[in-house]
């Protein structure tokens, strides 16, 4: 029997997420309003996160927008902490185009 010589599949290319079409032909994005729900709270990010048992990273990642990636645990925790659900803590709005 002979073996036969198969071309391993090749990966995707990667893409940088900002030359990434969809995402340049998107007209809105993904806020999240945990800045706001921490204010209306009257605490701080710190206070947040020793409630929650969150650490501050993943708390100023969201109260920042600059997080890329949302973990469903810590999402979960914060709604069950504020009482709220998803819509509450993101919304949807325009983007700003340059």
């Amino acid at each position: 029997m002979t073996a036969v010589l198969m071309n391993p599949p090749v990966p995707p290319k990667f893409t940088k997420r900002d030359e990434r079409r969809a995402v340049q032909q998107s007209k809105v994005k993904i806020r999240c309003r945990l800045q706001d729900l921490i204010d209306a709270q009257g605490m701080t990010r710190s206070a947040l996160a020793q409630a929650t048992g969150l650490t501050n990273a993943a708390i100023r990642g969201l109260c920042e927008n600059i997080a890329k990636r949302y973990d469903t645990d810590t999402l979960a925790v914060l709604c069950d902490f504020f009482g709220c659900g998803m819509g509450e803590l993101f919304e949807v709005i325009p983007k700003e185009f340059k």
